[in-house]
């Protein structure tokens, strides 16, 4: 990418220079004209490849030393009287390098030819006009790539600003349930339940899915699902008979396709964190689904208003929702309801866009 861009700069320099100089020839009356009567060799004007050296000094001294040097650091005034020396500077050298303007004296009874002051003159404007429109594209070359190199330093921090908020955002995954898996592995090792060895091998895959497979960008739906489904049975094995859990997992169609990782989860994490304490025969019910191509995600738990209404909310549904705005821009639908003593959490992502 990086030599890319080089080759287009150097391509722009290239056809730029190398279009001013045929100008004259293009248009023999123009800026510095060329007689070719006179000169055999007109494509290697002296006077004019002279010119253009002064042309592309003052272009790369302006947009590469006096832009960033003074323009840039709001020193106009400096600016301004050193670019002028600068013009002065070169229209001196002309004259010192062309000192001899005057024609040879015509023979008698032709037309008198134009006065060393007046040749000066059209000498002046010959070079001060192309002079003054090489500094004017210089001065928009610097701009606009100055512009372009600051639009790409900005979107590489958004990138990587982005990067990092979504991995914030991923790390906020709270651990209250490993710690509440673990104390719940104790206690059936302790009653030698049969339960135990599924227990401690569902939470050994939770944990190895965490470790090293939630740090890739994007994962198999069916690691994601499968992650998903080894926290519904541990939660089940937790909360035994006190909790009714119904699940229905069902996305074969989307097994194959790939999934930001964790994204999930904190919908299912929340339901059970407030939909488990402080409740009459508590229920939560999970659904995933696939629909023509869009993954649906239905969440409800039964809960206490006084519970929800509590401002320490774990992991925050906020939070989620800004991470399927970063990932799935115009892509997504979240729709967070309450009906009666039910908390409903409706989401829709499009995977096919």
């Amino acid at each position: 990418m990086k030599s890319t861009s080089a080759f287009f700069l150097f391509l722009f320099h290239l056809i730029f220079w190398v279009a001013l100089y045929l100008v004259p020839f293009v248009d023999p009356r123009g800026i510095h004209s060329v007689d070719k009567s006179l000169n055999p060799n007109f494509f290697f004007d002296i006077h004019l490849l002279i010119n253009h050296a002064f042309f592309i000094f003052v272009f790369y001294f302006n947009s590469n030393y006096l832009i960033p040097k003074f323009l840039k650091k709001s020193r106009k005034i400096e600016y301004t009287i050193i670019l002028f020396l600068v013009v002065i500077l070169i229209l001196s050298l002309s004259y010192i390098i062309f000192p001899s303007l005057r024609l040879p004296n015509p023979p008698i009874g032709a037309p008198r030819l134009p006065s060393i002051n007046v040749l000066r003159l059209n000498q002046t404007i010959a070079l001060a006009i192309p002079l003054l429109f090489v500094l004017m594209v210089s001065t928009t070359y610097r701009i606009l790539r100055d512009k372009l190199v600051q639009d790409k330093i900005n979107k590489e921090k958004e990138t990587e600003s982005l990067k990092t908020e979504l991995s914030f955002l991923r790390s906020q995954i709270s651990p209250h349930f490993i710690f509440n898996a673990l104390n719940s592995s104790i206690i059936l090792v302790r009653k030698q339940s049969d339960l135990a060895e599924s227990c401690l091998l569902k939470l050994a895959s939770l944990l190895r899915y965490m470790l090293y497979e939630a740090d890739d960008d994007k994962v198999l739906m069916e690691n994601e699902i499968q992650y998903i489904s080894d926290y519904i049975d541990l939660q089940g094995i937790r909360f035994g008979e006190s909790v009714v859990i119904k699940k229905n997992l069902e996305v074969d169609e989307l097994l194959d396709q790939y999934i930001e990782p964790m994204l999930l989860i904190p919908f299912i994490e929340n339901a059970f964190k407030h939909g488990t304490s402080v409740l009459n025969n508590p229920e939560i019910h999970i659904s995933l689904e696939e629909k023509q191509g869009a993954l649906l995600l239905e969440v409800k738990n039964k809960f206490v208003t006084t519970v929800r209404d509590n401002k320490n909310n774990g992991i925050g549904l906020t939070n989620v929702g800004r991470r399927l705005e970063l990932l799935y821009p115009n892509k997504h639908t979240l729709n967070l309801s309450i009906e009666k003593d039910w908390y409903l959490v409706f989401l829709s992502i499009d995977l096919t866009k």
